[in-house]
Order: structure tokens, then sequence, then C-alpha cells
């Protein structure tokens, strides 16, 4: 997962707790009373790191590039939920924060996004979702298996962690195929895969927590902005790592209706749909009340079938998964503690993927390929920031990559 120095926790207690939960191990919690999210006027969008008024804003750029059709896009249907929200207004090539008080963290304090509008008219809107663990019961929740809990996440913090994705983030790398794009950067504090609608009450021993799953809700009002700031953009990429990448997949269809004919690639770091073992799958979706895409019926008894969901309704969509074979991150949350094992499954997923997605595989039990410096080499040869090329212009060439 994706966390910043000061955010980051020592995941081992939570790992080694994972265990006995990840087998069924009872532990007692409580579902609290459902709470309606707080709305308002949006304040006044910040630039990064500025201590007065914001600097005057420069327009939003008109695209002028032909928006990329989606064949599998419908002629008609019901009202676009995502119209009518507020346009961002931010000056161009560089980060600022905009809060929203629509956008709640676990703890019930309020959150936003950043941005960086791209100084290049026409450009693609790429929407990156921060991971940090995941927890579901009073074990994991407790335990410190997701983070920013108990945290505020505002500019500070955001501003922390996206260095760590540079790779899709910096304009000056001339072989970053997503330099021109404009960004957006979701933050993560919500413990439920940026897909959960409840509040829950865990207990354990004498301590007790209240956590709002909030993540399906600040999903909705993050699209809702971006649509009214890019109503139509030439392309869209939407990505996210760890938990972010299971956001990503868990919230692909929001994109699809605000932005019914636009092509949307997906791209997944460290998220593998990998069924984790006993109930726990279960138990997540319970936990959080989590919207699983609409028509993925076989969703909610597997999360493997994601992939081919995603294959049938993506249209000409590229999908790419980026993993560790043996990323131990992953493991301890799905409970496939042997790496042989967790390694057959990730090699099962890609077996099965469709005819527009591909995996690029790494051997190792690390986590994030976007984060490491150097990037990762396939053991074919091919980099992958030569993989992600291919993946972002089309090319023929992409393919599957590693073991």
């Amino acid at each position: 997962m994706i966390l910043s120095a000061r955010l980051a926790r020592p995941l081992g207690l939570a790992f080694a707790l994972l265990g006995p939960a990840l087998a069924g191990a009872a532990c007692s919690s409580s579902a609290g009373s459902e709470e309606a999210t707080p709305a308002g006027a949006e304040p006044t969008a910040v630039p990064s790191g500025a201590s007065s008024a914001p600097p005057t804003p420069t327009p939003t750029p008109t695209p002028v590039l032909a928006p990329t059709a989606d064949a599998s896009a419908p002629e008609a249907g019901p009202p676009n939920p995502y119209l009518g929200g507020v346009p961002i207004s931010a000056p161009a090539g560089t980060w600022t924060y905009v809060p929203m008080s629509d956008v709640v963290c676990g703890n019930g304090s309020t959150s936003g996004v950043s941005v960086n509008l791209s100084p290049t008219p026409g450009a693609p809107l790429l929407v990156f979702m921060m991971g940090g663990g995941a927890c579901w019961d009073a074990l994991t929740c407790l335990g410190g298996a997701a983070a920013n809990l108990q945290d505020a996440v505002g500019e500070a913090e955001i501003n922390a962690d996206i260095p760590r994705v540079a790779a899709l983030f910096d304009r000056t790398t001339s072989d970053n195929p997503f330099k021109e794009a404009s960004f957006v950067f979701v933050p993560y504090c919500t413990g439920d895969l940026h897909a959960g609608d409840a509040q829950k009450t865990y207990t354990f021993a004498i301590k007790t927590q209240t956590i709002q799953h909030r993540g399906a809700r600040n999903t909705d009002a993050i699209v809702k902005r971006l649509l009214a700031t890019f109503p139509k953009p030439p392309k869209l990429w939407l990505t996210g790592a760890s938990g972010g990448g299971y956001g990503a997949m868990l919230s692909h269809h929001r994109f699809k209706t605000a932005w019914p004919g636009a092509r949307i690639d997906l791209l997944d770091d460290c998220g593998p749909p990998v069924q984790p073992t006993g109930s726990t799958w279960q138990n997540m979706q319970a936990s959080w009340k989590l919207e699983l895409p609409p028509g993925c019926i076989d969703c909610a008894a597997d999360v493997g079938k994601l992939l081919p969901h995603l294959a049938s309704t993506m249209g000409q969509g590229r999908f790419a998964l980026l993993e560790y074979t043996e990323d131990k991150t992953i493991r301890s949350f799905t409970g496939r503690l042997v790496a042989q094992d967790f390694t057959s499954k990730v090699m099962a997923l890609r077996s099965a993927m469709g005819p527009r997605q591909r995996a690029y595989l790494v051997a190792g039990d690390s986590h994030v390929l976007l984060k490491q410096s150097p990037l990762p080499v396939a053991s074919s040869g091919t980099s992958l920031p030569t993989w992600l090329k291919r993946f972002a212009t089309d090319d023929a060439a992409w393919a599957h990559e590693g073991p």
C-alpha cells in the first residue's frame, strides 16, 4: 500500500492477527446506526503550499481532441446521476488541494482531492485512488490493518503521498505516457476499498471504535465534481494501488455512468482480485455494505469474477494488472499465507484474462510496483515504463509479461 512516512503504520501486529481472523476467529463487533453524509457548499480550492489567497484561477482547458468513442456505450438511458456538480477551478501545472465537505474519513472528519490540471489543451484525465489497507472486524480495525482511520487526511497528507507514484505524475520524464494528462489524487481513509456505505462500531476487550466506511459515497461526490470539471475528456485512465487498485475495479461503473461515451482504461497496481480464504470476502461485504458493480451477479461469491465482469463492460477499454507473484501484503489480507498458493491464484487470474486485459508480473514478495525506484523490469526484459507506454498508447505489442 502507498502511505506517506507519517501515515505508514507498522502492520506486523495486524498481519499477525489477520491469520486467525481470516481462518474464521470470531470477534466482537456491533453495527452502529447509519448517518447521513454531510452536504454543503464547497470551499475554494487552495494551491498546495500557499500561505495566502490562491492565484487567479486558470480556466479548465477546453478539450480540442475528439473523445475516444466506446462502442459499448448506450445511445440512451436514464439521466446521468452525476450531473450538477461544481466545477473545480485551479491553476494548471501545479498540485491544488480541493477540500470537500461530502468526502468523509473513517473518523468522521472531512477530506478532499488534489488536482494537477494539464497545461495541454484537450488533455486526457488520470484519476489515482490511494491505497492503505482494509478492515472489516474488530481484530482488523482495532489492530491497525487499515491506515488513516483515526486521522484527518488533508492537503499535507496527500502531498506527502503524491511523490510515491511519480511514475504516473512526473511531467518531466520523457518515458511517462501520462505526462500530458490532468491528474486527480483521491485519498483513502475509510478502510473499505473505496466502495462501502456503512457506519460500524467495533469492540475488542475494552477498546471501541466507530468507523465511517463511506468510500462509495466519497467516490460518488468526487465523480460529480470531476464530471463538471472535465465534461468530455478524450480519454480517461482510472488507476489505483493496493486498496486503491481494488477501488478502481469496484468504482469503474461509476465513472462509466458519468462518462458513458468515453474510453476508460484501468490500471490496477497490486490489487489482484484473489479470493480470500474462508468467509472473509462475505464478512467484508457485510461490514461495509459494499456496493458491487451492478450486473456482476457472481462477484458477491467470488471477487475474482470482477475480471470477466470488467471484460464484458469496459468496451474498448484496457485493463492492466501489476503484481508481485508472492505479494506478502495481499497474502496477509487474503489469508493465502503460503506463497505458492498465492502465486497459483495470480497465475490463474492471468490465464483467465479477457482479450483486452494484461498482467505485468514480477517475481518476489514486495508490494506496489509504481513506488519502486528504479521501476521493475520483468523477466522478459521489458521494463515497466515500456509496458505502461504500450498500455497507454494502444500498442499492439502490449502483452503479458513476467514469469
